[in-house]
């Protein structure tokens, strides 16, 4: 018997687009990540092999260094050690902090590294947010419902127990409204807080295969 069963419309287009976005959002960090470090192990590396040769050869002429590879490397861990004794020393933070206005004036530059900052401080908060649960409300308005995180336990609001639920912007998570929701207007959800944030920050480009609402 021929099997007449509708196929899912776009199912597997849809999957394929999914999996696609997820893996360039996972590669981006990852190619940006390689960039950076391989910027500094060469500017760092044609810098000080240079120096550093020329020292042990006067210091140590009988070995004959004529190269010395690795060594932008091995500067590049040390500068960066060294960059996280001063970034967690109470002087170093200071000195940071002094260092973030005086580049924060300077013209063109500003731009570049006030946005760089801005989005590493996003997501040294967004990771120490203590986001409890995933959860759909009904919001801004009746029938339109939208992705919220419970952050903390129940107040009492005129006898009543209402959920604190955090309710993000798209695709700033660290920006939107807290609502204060009795528990029969939140709808549990099994969907991890890891994937609701790939929801949010793609817009709902990257979704989770299915989300099973729990009454």
């Amino acid at each position: 018997m021929e099997n007449t069963s509708p196929k899912p419309k776009g199912g597997y287009l849809r999957h394929i687009r999914n999996v696609f976005i997820a893996g360039t959002l996972a590669a981006i960090p990852l190619v940006g990540t390689y960039f950076v470090f391989r910027f500094l192990f060469q500017t760092l590396d044609g810098i000080l092999q240079p120096a550093i040769i020329w020292l042990i050869q006067k210091i140590f002429p009988q070995w004959g260094v004529q190269k010395l590879p690795g060594v932008g490397l091995v500067a590049l861990i040390i500068l960066v050690y060294i960059l996280g004794l001063i970034a967690t020393n109470m002087i170093g933070r200071r000195f940071i902090h002094w260092l973030d206005g005086v580049i924060a004036r300077t013209p063109i530059i500003k731009y570049v590294y006030t946005a760089a900052r801005e989005a590493v401080d996003s997501i040294r908060r967004l990771q120490s947010v203590p986001f409890k649960k995933v959860v759909i409300v009904e919001f801004p308005k009746a029938g339109m419902y939208s992705l919220g995180f419970i952050t903390g336990k129940a107040v009492d609001l005129k006898g009543q127990k209402k959920i604190p639920v955090f309710v993000p912007h798209t695709p700033n998570p660290m920006t939107g409204f807290l609502v204060l929701l009795s528990t029969e207007d939140i709808i549990d959800t099994d969907i991890s807080v890891e994937d609701a944030m790939k929801m949010i920050l793609s817009g709902g480009l990257v979704t989770p295969d299915s989300v099973v609402a729990k009454p």
